[in-house]
């Protein structure tokens, strides 16, 4: 058996994003997180300023930024993240062990964890909110569980040793396995909160937890008014403290400067998703503090290779080499960020180091032409309403690879939709080109390289894989990484995986930019963290 001491963890190189001479910040002198909380008051509301409501508040059934930011405050993990970092920390989990074959995990559970509704949070209350996901006929498999089918299809088995002992049983070797411990998804919820209401005529059980979620976290659940506001309430008895504030407040505010100045009037405390144009401004308000952090993200265009005429890789080559990326940084994103060659950013372990395409319009025309567009072709390019972080401006960045694409002969008609009805759609191949995105959940290459681009993420319905890409060679590759505990080889596999992507182009990867976060003066221990969500049981105020 080997102790978390041996365990070798994949993590991430946080040497910073480039930084375009064009860019009007200078975001490498801006701090990662607000001081610390050494001279903090106790008590107060704390509101975040964010871009959009959440959807549900289930972990597992949840998959938007939105709803994440706010689940990660309300469950805990067996394993979590060191403030502001990637560095694995035990959390539910006090230690764990692995077989010497890999294929069992042990670990074992801090005694005396309650959920919010005073319940246990045991081995389980474990193994139940891993079955729910796993087991179709599970009273509580309510929803869709996106996160656990990309993740976790080598799980074999979980149990109870004990009531503070919980055994996974993997059917490979699975080299991110710690890493996806630390997902959102595999927050413990409380099995008596999902029995309260008993069971419908389907033998599921009635209890609405997406709306009305129990966990053990250090903020607790109190209301949800759509598209107003979500109130969580400080745990007096987690774990590790009591949060510094009373209440945390989630306010939607769609647009991103009516959220700078609700911020400037004090009407939220902090906010995300910041406009680029509006950061100079905010770095030179008094009564505000800009925090970056280089983003581990990549803001790509995806093409479905279901439909004509993407099903041809010329035609694909010939798109990627249309894009000029710089200029795309400098029309889209006010200079800030950096052109994205592979869609591994840099920061992860694992990432491909080679130039971007540069743009070269008679090399793409030759393409189109050797693939039978001589004249070139109409097609869609959809995106969606919705700020994120990688793509604060997205009419903009449509807008940009229109004209690009214009000079190659093909013209694209831009379609904006709604986020809700947006990303189903393209989960279900209705596109021909569409503009999306990733941030890490955890820091490793799987997370981007198989999530993201493997066949068996192409699922017609629930597909994050929307370039529906399904590369025999391609998907070796990342197989074979998936079960390769050599450091060194496992990243030069990867690295052939990048280079194939890179030649068949399903995606075109655009711009990966730095994180922003701007907060009152008075806010302290908010940290940006590389992966995983927002985490705010560390917030306080100043004396």
């Amino acid at each position: 058996m080997r102790s978390i001491g041996a365990l070798l963890i994949s993590a991430l190189m946080l040497t910073g994003c480039g930084k375009d001479k064009e860019a009007a910040v200078d975001v490498d002198s801006m701090a990662g997180s607000a001081p610390e909380a050494k001279d903090a008051i106790q008590g107060g509301t704390f509101t975040w300023g964010r871009s959009g409501d959440a959807s549900y508040l289930d972990p597992a059934v949840v998959t938007d930024g939105e709803s994440v930011m706010v689940v990660t405050n309300i469950f805990d993990t067996l394993v979590a993240y060191e403030p502001g970092t990637i560095n694995i920390i035990p959390w539910l989990a006090e230690s764990w062990e692995t077989s010497a074959d890999d294929l069992l995990w042990t670990f074992k559970l801090r005694e005396g964890v309650k959920f919010h509704d005073g319940s246990d949070c045991d081995a389980d209350a474990v193994v139940f909110s891993v079955m729910r996901q796993k087991d179709k006929d599970h009273p509580a498999h309510v929803g869709t569980f996106a996160y656990y089918s990309d993740n976790f299809a080598l799980l074999k088995n979980v149990e109870a040793v004990d009531k503070h002992t919980v055994r996974f049983t993997l059917s490979r070797k699975y080299a991110p396995f710690l890493a996806t411990m630390s997902l959102f998804s595999m927050g413990v919820v409380s099995p008596t909160a999902w029995a309260s209401e008993g069971k419908d005529k389907n033998g599921k059980y009635k209890y609405d937890f997406a709306h009305h979620p129990v966990g053990s976290g250090p903020f607790q659940f109190k209301e949800w008014k759509i598209d107003e506001r979500i109130v969580l309430v400080a745990n007096e008895n987690h774990f590790m403290g009591r949060p510094h504030v009373d209440r945390l407040v989630f306010r939607p505010i769609k647009d991103a400067r009516a959220r700078l100045k609700d911020l400037q009037a004090d009407g939220v405390q902090a906010m995300d998703n910041p406009d680029l144009v509006d950061i100079a401004g905010a770095e030179a308000d008094p009564d505000l503090t800009v925090l970056s952090q280089p983003g581990l993200n990549v803001c790509y265009m995806a093409m479905n290779t279901m439909r004509a005429p993407f099903d041809n890789v010329k035609v694909r080559q010939a798109i990627a080499l249309a894009i000029h990326k710089k200029r795309l940084i400098a029309a889209a994103y006010h200079g800030i960020g950096e052109p994205a060659a592979t869609m591994c950013p840099k920061g992860i372990v694992g990432h491909l180091d080679i130039e971007s395409r540069k743009p070269d319009i008679e090399a793409a025309k030759k393409l189109l032409a050797e693939a039978g567009f001589p004249d070139g072709f109409e097609t869609e390019l959809w995106h969606g309403d919705v700020q994120r972080a990688y793509m604060p401006d997205p009419d903009a960045v449509a807008i940009q690879i229109q004209l690009d694409l214009k000079d190659i002969g093909v013209r694209a008609t831009i379609k904006r939709m709604e986020w809700s009805a947006y990303i189903p759609a393209t989960r279900r191949g209705e596109h021909s080109m569409c503009l999306l995105g990733w941030m890490a959940d955890y820091g490793d290459p799987h997370n981007f390289l198989y999530v993201l681009m493997d066949k068996d993420n192409a699922r017609v319905g629930s597909a994050n894989n929307v370039s529906f890409y399904r590369g025999e060679a391609y998907s070796k590759l990342v197989h074979a990484a998936q079960e390769e505990s050599d450091p060194t080889k496992r990243i030069a596999l990867y690295e052939d995986a990048q280079r194939i992507l890179h030649d068949e182009s399903p995606t075109v990867p655009l711009v990966q930019i730095p994180d922003f976060r701007v907060v009152r003066k008075n806010v302290r221990g908010l940290y940006i963290y590389p992966v995983g969500g927002e985490y705010f049981r560390t917030v306080s105020f100043a004396k």
